[in-house]
């Protein structure tokens, strides 16, 4: 991982984030986007000046959730020092849980109660699924392979999966990986009603190049082991197989492992309840596939700087001055199980 870059509640760009997240500054306000929403606390995003980071006027009408993406692309590709992404040697691999969901609003109901000749065609081709990925394309000049993969929280962890294995392969030498989601007001109500109250928005993107082709600066860290699996019928046995898959992958043990970055509970058959455990949520607000995005960035950043944030930290466990490797993880309730491993550039 060579290049990271976000747009967040918490900040915008590396330098930002990641000194509230070690602050334990919290991205979470009261709602302002929509006023009808009361007394609805999320991690919306404020002081966003997309005007600063994209220059071009193509996507001046874009939805909130391919400008945050434009963003972060940006930022992540400045930050590896990347000169150029317009050949066929990078691919684009964009994890998304909701969509542009307020533009698909707008376009239903101006269909609905105006008729098909008042209906703004902006709103529908920046509303399907892979309008992110394909703005980003347009914008960066990207020819290489591009995919929207659409899900849960383990979406983050499957596009990292799906990149890397183009990767290894040798189909291209460099992948941007990038979540994103946006707020809207008629999902807020749906997750309220679920028990999901406190919900965020942003971008997060990690640039990933195949070893010995690295063009920029010194990588952040290594992706060391990536597994996923899908058993509906025992969803606490597939997250403890997709773990012990990754160990064995990277050929470590669970004592080698200094922290641990999940949205979800720690398994009960395994050996990680000594380990550190971390979350953003409570800082940032949930935002599925855009928070394990978020953790994988967290873990990268720090891997590089050696230090372990407190403010995330929520089993209480003593953390270790070394930091070698992180195990990030997620589950979806239908019995989905996602894990990868980071560890220190040797």
């Amino acid at each position: 991982m060579t290049g990271v870059g976000m747009v967040t509640s918490m900040g915008i760009g590396k330098e930002q984030f990641w000194n509230n997240v070690v602050n334990g500054s919290s991205g979470i306000k009261r709602l302002t986007k929509f006023p009808t929403a009361h007394e609805t606390y999320c991690g919306e995003i404020s002081d966003f000046h997309f005007d600063v980071s994209i220059s071009d006027n193509r996507f001046r009408r874009a939805a909130d959730i391919s400008k945050y993406t434009l963003t972060a692309v940006n930022l992540a590709i400045s930050d590896a020092g990347t000169k150029t992404l317009d050949d066929k040697d990078t691919a684009l691999v964009v994890g998304i849980t909701h969509g542009a969901l307020n533009y698909a609003q707008a376009f239903h109901k101006s269909l609905v109660m105006e008729g098909v000749d008042d209906i703004s065609p902006i709103h529908f081709s920046d509303s399907v699924l892979n309008a992110p990925a394909g703005n980003v394309s347009i914008g960066f000049g990207i020819k290489g392979p591009i995919h929207t993969l659409v899900g849960g929280a383990t979406t983050a962890i499957k596009a990292v999966m799906l990149a890397s294995r183009m990767l290894s392969s040798g189909v291209v030498s460099k992948s941007i990986v990038v979540s994103s989601d946006e707020l809207n007001e008629l999902s807020l109500h749906c997750y309220s009603r679920l028990g999901i109250h406190t919900l965020s928005e942003g971008s997060g993107a990690v640039l990933i190049e195949k070893e010995g082709k690295i063009t920029g600066t010194t990588p952040y860290c290594y992706l060391s082991s990536i597994a996923s699996q899908c058993n509906p019928s025992n969803p606490c046995a597939t997250l403890h197989e997709v773990i012990n898959q990754c160990l064995e992958k990277a050929d470590i043990g669970p004592k080698d492992i200094d922290l641990v970055m999940t949205d979800s509970c720690v398994p009960v058959k395994s050996d990680l309840h000594d380990i550190p455990v971390g979350c953003i949520i409570p800082l940032s607000g949930n935002a599925f596939s855009l928070t394990v995005i978020l953790h994988i960035i967290v873990s990268s950043l720090a891997i590089n700087n050696g230090a372990i944030p407190k403010a995330i930290i929520r089993n209480g466990i003593s953390i270790s001055d070394c930091l070698q490797n992180v195990l990030i993880y997620s589950t979806e309730e239908d019995g989905i199980a996602s894990a990868m491993i980071l560890s220190k550039c040797l």
